[in-house]
């Protein structure tokens, strides 16, 4: 019986079932971003269709939330969204341009969070945490 009151084999596989790995320490894929940008803060696997060829395409999407805003949009810092192909180049990554750029605000925290729809061709969402709209009701 441990101190708390588990036994000692539930706490041991307690423990085993908590512990970190890695799947590749050889062969690692590393992408790198604007220093001070977080780029990589958050990174999600999608497969994308290559409709050309009808093959399936793994990337990585990563968010950088403290990037420099787009061209043409009224802040600063917004932060960003990456796709990254699975490639051994560091610098081979792409920032998805926005198609509203409206309501990008300043220190928005953009790609704080980034996920992947699941299935092939799916959908990918982002979040930036510190934007809010507000609307009045009607």
């Amino acid at each position: 019986m441990s101190a708390d009151g588990l036994p000692a084999p539930l706490l041991l596989g307690l423990l085993w079932a908590c512990a970190a790995f890695n799947l590749d320490t050889m062969v690692s894929v590393v992408k790198t971003g604007t220093p001070r940008s977080l780029f990589g803060f958050s990174v999600a696997l999608h497969q994308d269709l290559d409709s050309g060829a009808y093959r399936y395409i793994v990337i990585a999407v990563g968010g950088a939330p403290m990037e420099r805003a787009e061209p043409g949009v009224a802040a600063n810092r917004t932060g960003g969204v990456y796709v990254c192909p699975i490639t051994p180049e560091p610098t081979e990554c792409t920032r998805v341009q926005l198609t509203d750029t409206e309501e990008l605000m300043e220190d928005m925290w953009l790609g704080v969070s980034v996920a992947s729809q699941g299935p092939p061709g799916g959908r990918v969402l982002t979040a930036a945490h510190d934007w809010t709209l507000l609307r009045p009701r009607q």
